[in-house]
């Protein structure tokens, strides 16, 4: 692999190319640019060229990042009008690189594709809840088949909408994006030139965050102390629990409970303190908010971690050019490079044959592997029942906001 320094010229004169408006090949596709070679994996940037000249410098840096964490790294300017040219690009690129493509990031304006999904209740009494989610799934999985089944439209009018998803259903790459801020090209330099420096500063270790777990659990409130034992052993170590995050010793566990002295608004002050490198909020959300955090909070109190997880309902619903997920990466006020949640309903991610999404997403991280790769390793895994019963609802919904090359720092 050639090393960053001896790029940089190039880079500079493929971005006054580009500029100029001159089309660059590499392997055949236009505007593509290989920024570095030799790495086992690869990873291509699929970016809006509208946001390129503002954001070149950081760009360049992030680039040089990757290649000098082993990458093979593709700059592929995004001229896709849909969703199937990105997806067919992306499954060309996947072959190019003898399927050495481990994940895309797709920054800025980018076009969402949709699948109609369903969870099942277990519960005979209760029906089955059916919705329309956006779908990065659907670039995900470059094998499977997306298909609208004959007499199914979209119900909000979208022309790229699946009620099928059917053949190898595993997931080829991951997927991030760094979207639109608030719905604003404008605004959208600034956000990612400002997350472009502090993935830089994570990435060189003067984060300064302590290598520790937050959960902060808003649906439940302990009313007596056995309660509060209960619950809190459910936390640390029950089979729905984040180990080994959570039964560290240095894990913070947070839930209302006035007989333990425990509160969500502690957890929330722990989050604004710096406590924790990861954190995980289970609480009832929309594209507004994720529980008690609001996005007008976030815009205004310090958000002092790197990962964030939220179980919130739509918190990353990028329907909505403001949106929750959106302001937690991008915020002034936050220290956070990979930001997860859904796109509408969450259900959580299921439970496989190697355990809870919690638990084996926390085991990848704690083995060295990048976000990206535990996603990976969690959805290509088969879901047990009763979760294989609505493997769409917990899988087309996901949203991985920022850079899921991050691994946690020892």
């Amino acid at each position: 692999m050639r090393p960053p320094t001896a790029l940089r010229p190039w880079r500079a004169v493929a971005a006054g190319l580009i500029a100029l408006g001159f089309v660059l090949l590499s392997v055949g596709t236009a505007c593509e640019v290989e920024i570095c070679s030799g790495g086992d994996r690869a990873v291509v940037l699929v970016v809006d060229p509208s946001l390129l000249s503002g954001t070149r410098s950081r760009l360049s840096e992030f680039e040089g990042d990757l290649c000098n964490d082993g990458y093979t790294v593709i700059e592929k300017q995004s001229s896709f009008a849909t969703p199937p040219e990105l997806r067919a690009y992306l499954t060309d690129l996947y072959a190019r690189t003898r399927q050495r493509l481990t994940g895309a990031i797709l920054i800025g304006d980018q076009p969402h594709a949709y699948q109609w999904v369903t969870s099942a209740s277990t519960n005979p009494s209760i029906p089955p809840m059916s919705e329309e989610v956006i779908s990065f799934q659907y670039y995900a999985d470059l094998d499977g088949v997306f298909r609208a089944s004959p007499g199914y439209a979209s119900p909000a009018g979208h022309p790229y909408s699946f009620d099928a998803h059917t053949g190898n259903v595993d997931w080829e790459i991951w997927i991030g994006a760094l979207p639109l801020y608030r719905g604003d090209p404008g605004s959208t330099v600034g956000a990612i030139n400002r997350y472009l420096a502090k993935n830089h500063a994570y990435r060189v270790g003067s984060y300064g965050l302590p290598r520790a777990f937050l959960e902060v659990y808003e649906n439940f409130t302990a009313s007596t102390a056995a309660e509060h034992a209960w619950f809190l052993g459910w936390l640390r170590s029950g089979p729905y629990a984040w180990t080994p995050f959570s039964d560290a010793p240095t894990a913070r566990l947070y839930f209302d409970s006035p007989p333990g002295g425990l509160s969500v608004a502690q957890g929330y002050a722990d989050l604004s303190a710096g406590v924790a490198d990861f954190t995980v909020v289970d609480a009832h959300g929309t594209w507004q908010a994720s529980g008690d955090l609001s996005i007008s909070w976030v815009e205004s109190n310090p958000v002092r971690t790197a990962f964030f997880w939220s179980n919130g309902c739509a918190v990353g619903d990028l329907d909505h050019p403001e949106n929750f997920l959106t302001s937690i990466l991008y915020s002034p006020t936050s220290m956070v490079v990979v930001a997860k949640g859904t796109t509408n309903n969450s259900g959580g991610m299921g439970t496989n044959q190697n355990g809870h999404f919690g638990h084996n997403i926390a085991t990848a991280l704690s083995h060295g592997e990048s976000f990206g790769q535990a996603m990976l390793d969690h959805v290509n895994v088969p879901l047990i029942y009763p979760w294989s019963g609505s493997r769409e609802f917990h899988f087309a919904t996901s949203v991985a906001l920022g850079d899921p090359t991050l691994k946690l720092q020892r």
